[in-house]
């Protein structure tokens, strides 16, 4: 799956996270899985496509061009 190469102001240490082109994602470093905040270790695995702690079954989803 390709995605943009566009920055966004709070991806973590200035990578690209995948975070970052999931439609789930909220301002910030939250989003609808996680409201009190994207856990550290799930955004450095750059992946969500299987079920994770906490995550009320909201998973990766690329955002709508």
């Amino acid at each position: 799956m390709a995605y943009e190469k566009e920055r966004w102001h709070c991806d973590v240490g200035g990578r690209e996270i995948m975070c970052s082109y999931c439609k789930h994602r909220e301002k910030g470093l939250v989003c609808k899985a996680f409201p009190s905040g994207i856990p550290r270790d799930l955004m450095m695995r750059e992946e969500h496509d299987t079920p994770y702690p906490g995550d009320n079954g909201i998973r990766f989803e690329p955002k709508e061009e």
